[in-house]
């Protein structure tokens, strides 16, 4: 381009007249800049409404919001007397990838809790709760950069219900972006929810959902109250609902263990000392408390139940000097805790909505359970269980299967865990405890309780089969003496010619074959829970029917309708009098001498009584010694138990299996009260020399097992 060319043209553009839209920037003034920044919070805004909309819809928190009272209040259970057994959290129904664990929790109205407890929490989490929409703008930027709290008591309540588990809340995942979202949703979902139910249901629902997730995986004020200090919500003093709110930043804290060193122990018990004086002052800063009631309740030594404080010092010189946990402190949760998901898949199998579910009346029996649950998880009928070491046992009714009581060794959250409660779910080698369904079996098949074999060198698929003493008697021996001395090579000819029937029988009962296990199966290598051993023992006081075992008694939804429930599923597996001469082959092995269970016979103030009915048993031990069991049966309850390691590692110390503490525990049978103490004889039945048999020229014949 020549030179002439370019000035051509640039003189061409310089008497182009200037476009009004063209223009030089214009200096910055505190009124453009101010308009600035207000499009920048305009814009800022409708970025957070717009992230916010999205979480609430990714999440599906709005649905869930629009039902939150009903999502929030729990299931009632009571046992079969109609007693209360504690309550059921819908924390995870309709909600896949929610990661929170239930928890217990007893919802109460506002005016079953203290006022000083309200006003210290109000005061302290959000003192503009009644005057704000669930948003408070003046907290929102601090909450969102610090992500920490909840910046207002309703954002909150949404925080520790439908979004936790989504975000960063309750999850293993954490980043600015997570924090902000769960705001920003939070930030869209706190109107609607002030909108739909009102601040003073808002305040209800909040103080029954507070998250005291160290305190025993408990939450709400109710079960913090009882637990901490022992007291009613209602009764709680201005000091004591100072320090429980000062526990809601981190409540873990509260946790102490007998080894936690006393340095550390007494500098956590300051610092939650701290807290409860932070929240005093916060409620005489804003003229909720006089100053002498501040001064009260800061000269009160306050001693949680966990707890042993030490103070000195009075009135404001208040001062702790020692702090540890308490030696003498037991919170175990509510029975109902460790069947909660039993009950909630019980519900869905029955085709009810666990949501739509306010009360449940359960076939446990109150006091049973509460006899069971000190047996298992406490130190048992033979002293404390060595670590590794679990147990599992249960209890049912024989007319209809109904769970009498449920109970593992693992106590706490572990057993809420329907993995880690092992009456339900401990699938072990059930050992000897197979061999009066064999019996059974072999009776409908033309053997009785009278009928000899030999106790001889004995061999199944080329293995040599040895009796447990090590010994073989070299005799012949009936089917009632070779049951009560457990010996080995008497099933095996018993159980060869009918593997294929005792298999089907035993996987019809829910019973799983072990295809690593190459033993005899009359020699108990298929795996069954405590629970389903119990149902299969149940079967022979129950004229040969056996019934699915269950926990739903009633249902009611939250009007009080009842819901209806399917019918026990019963059907039947032995033919009456084989079941019944099982029976008199059970309690002969108690009362045999010949037995390794005479310690199950009635005591003399068992007779006196009236508590020596009928009690039939049998123990049995894998070769390995990983597990221990006994199973029995009464005229009313069958009950079985199993003691070992769940993953099969390491043998059962040798005090339990050789005290048979696994049959020690199954006396509980003869404490729990009778209405039926005996079983009726049926047509067919004689007795020779005591021994119950069929007449002469009777063949009975067990029906066809039910399909798996």
């Amino acid at each position: 381009m020549t030179r002439q060319f370019k000035k051509s043209v640039l003189g061409w553009w310089n008497r182009w007249p200037r476009s009004p839209f063209v223009r030089r920037p214009e200096p910055w003034t505190l009124r453009r800049a101010l308009r600035a920044a207000a499009a920048g919070v305009g814009l800022l805004t409708l970025g957070l409404l717009g992230l916010g909309v999205a979480g609430a819809l990714s999440t599906g928190a709005l649905g869930r919001v629009w039902n939150l009272r009903s999502e929030l209040l729990p299931i009632e259970v009571q046992d079969r007397r109609g007693a209360p057994l504690g309550v059921i959290d819908h924390c995870r129904e309709g909600n896949a990838v929610n990661a929170v664990p239930c928890r217990e929790s007893l919802s109460v109205p506002l005016t079953g809790v203290s006022e000083a407890f309200l006003l210290a929490y109000v005061a302290k989490e959000d003192v503009r709760f009644f005057s704000h929409s669930g948003v408070d703008l003046g907290r929102l930027p601090r909450a969102v950069l610090s992500g920490a709290g909840g910046s207002t008591i309703t954002m909150q309540l949404l925080k520790n219900s439908v979004l936790a588990g989504h975000f960063d809340y309750d999850t293993d995942r954490r980043g600015p972006l997570l924090t902000v979202t769960r705001k920003a949703t939070e930030f869209v979902l706190a109107p609607l929810v002030t909108w739909r139910y009102g601040r003073r249901e808002v305040l209800a629902m909040s103080v029954n959902s507070l998250p005291w997730i160290g305190i025993g995986q408990r939450k709400g004020v109710y079960d913090a109250s009882r637990a901490v200090f022992g007291v009613e919500p209602a009764d709680l003093t201005l000091a004591q609902s100072a320090f429980l709110v000062g526990l809601l930043p981190a409540p873990g804290r509260y946790l102490v263990q007998e080894d936690t060193p006393p340095e550390t122990a007494t500098a956590r018990f300051r610092w939650m000392r701290a807290q409860q004086l932070v929240t005093l002052n916060i409620l005489r800063s804003h003229g909720l408390i006089s100053d002498g009631a501040y001064a009260q309740a800061a000269a009160t030594p306050v001693q949680p139940r966990l707890w042993r404080a030490e103070y000195a010092g009075s009135g404001a010189d208040l001062r702790v000097v020692a702090a540890a946990r308490n030696p003498e402190y037991a919170n175990e949760p509510e029975p109902v805790w460790a069947m909660q998901e039993l009950v909630r898949r019980e519900l869905r199998r029955a085709g009810v909505d666990p949501k739509r579910v306010g009360r449940v009346v359960l076939t446990i029996d109150g006091q049973a359970q509460a006899a069971l649950t000190q047996r298992v998880q406490g130190e048992g009928a033979t002293g404390p269980r060595a670590a590794g070491v679990a147990e599992g046992a249960a209890v049912v009714d024989v007319r209809g299967g109904g769970i009498v009581a449920l109970a593992s060794s693992t106590g706490g959250s572990l057993s809420s865990d329907p993995g880690r409660q092992w009456a339900a779910s401990a699938l072990r080698p059930v050992a000897s405890t197979v061999k009066p369904l064999l019996y059974s079996l072999a009776f409908g098949d033309g053997v009785t309780q009278l009928t000899a074999f030999r106790d001889g060198a004995t061999s199944y698929a080329g293995q040599a089969i040895r009796n447990n003493s090590g010994e073989f008697l070299n005799r012949a021996v009936t089917v009632r003496e070779a049951n009560a001395r457990s010996l080995n090579t008497v099933a095996v000819q018993v159980g060869t010619p009918r593997e294929k029937a005792l298999r089907r029988t035993l996987e019809a009962l829910g019973y799983r074959a072990d295809a690593g296990n190459t033993s005899s199966v009359s020699l108990g290598t298929y795996r069954a829970a405590p629970l389903d051993v119990a149902a299969a023992y149940a079967s022979f006081a129950n004229g040969g029917t056996r019934c699915e075992p269950h926990l739903l008694a009633e249902v009611y939804d939250r009007a009080g309708r009842p819901l209806s429930l399917p019918r026990p599923d019963c059907a039947p597996l032995w033919d009456e009098v084989v079941a019944y001469e099982t029976f008199d082959l059970l309690t002969g092995a108690v009362s045999s001498n010949a037995g390794h269970v005479k310690f199950l016979r009635p005591t003399t103030w068992q007779r006196l009584s009236g508590r020596a009915m009928p009690l039939g048993a049998k123990s049995g031990t894998t070769d390995d010694v990983n597990d221990t069991w006994c199973a029995a049966v009464t005229p009313q309850y069958a009950m079985a138990v199993w003691i070992g390691d769940p993953d099969g590692r390491q043998s059962v110390p040798v005090n339990l299996y050789r005290d048979q503490a696994a049959c020690r525990e199954v006396g509980l049978l003869r404490d729990l009260p009778h209405d039926r103490t005996s079983v009726p004889v049926p047509p067919g039945i004689t007795t020779v020399g005591g021994v119950a048999v069929p007449l002469p020229g009777l063949n009975p014949r067990n029906p066809t097992p039910p399909a798996p």
